[in-house]
């Protein structure tokens, strides 16, 4: 991976945090594999999606339910096709105004210059407490 595919990372959350969906066409092979670990309970726009459409449509989600969204790679580290990306993630919640803060991290591999796997990992545990309000007692028996 070169330079220039680090810079088209950066890019592509640039993007993202702008709300600029459109510009993310491109971005995504037409077969893309996308899996993240959040819980679908609470962030029913997230899980797994196969096929750009529907990688599209759920980013689309996000910004749907936050605004001043930010994802903002704290460290980078890429190698032939893939990358790795630590992200800290901000964003207010429309509905409730609540922020939302953590750490996430996302795996990426790419073909031809467009992702085709897209693997990410949160801190769900915060952003789950974050968006409801609450913290859950973990040591409850």
């Amino acid at each position: 991976m070169s330079i220039s595919s680090k810079k088209r990372i950066y890019q592509i959350y640039e993007a993202f945090s702008a709300g600029r969906i459109d510009l993310l066409n491109d971005v995504f092979d037409e077969n893309v594999d996308f899996v993240t670990n959040a819980p679908t309970e609470v962030f029913p726009y997230l899980g797994r999606h196969l096929g750009r459409t529907e990688v599209i449509k759920a980013l689309r989600a996000v910004h749907d339910e936050f605004e001043a969204v930010s994802f903002l790679p704290i460290w980078m580290v890429t190698e032939r096709d893939t990358a790795g990306v630590i992200l800290s993630v901000h964003a207010t919640q429309k509905a409730t105004g609540r922020i939302v803060r953590f750490f996430a991290a996302h795996f990426l591999r790419l073909r031809d210059d467009r992702i085709v796997e897209y693997r990410a990992i949160m801190d769900s545990l915060q952003a789950v407490q974050q968006v409801l309000g609450r913290e859950f007692d973990l040591d409850k028996d």
